[in-house]
């Protein structure tokens, strides 16, 4: 109930997360009782933070790359509307 009071989510929606995180290497669980303390794994962290990075570079790009275009594009645009008055 801790991890879900800060959310919109019911508990159980956090321990399926919880779940998918940790069949994913990024935490790992445990048993204290009642209770299920979570550690992080940083290890598998930084390695899915670097694959996403090396996309999050190439996404950039491109971003600035479809910027670019559509500037140029809006400059042919307002260049030609100024040629026709």
């Amino acid at each position: 109930m801790e991890l879900a009071r800060p959310f919109a989510m019911s508990q159980p929606a956090i321990s399926k997360h919880l779940k998918v995180l940790e069949r994913a290497g990024l935490i790992s669980r445990g048993r204290d009782a009642q209770r299920r303390p979570c550690r992080i794994q940083g290890r598998a962290l930084a390695e899915a933070n670097g694959w996403l990075e090396g996309y999050r570079q190439i996404w950039e790009g491109n971003f600035q790359r479809l910027d670019d275009l559509l500037d140029e594009l809006k400059a042919k645009e307002q260049k030609r509307r100024r040629a026709k008055r």
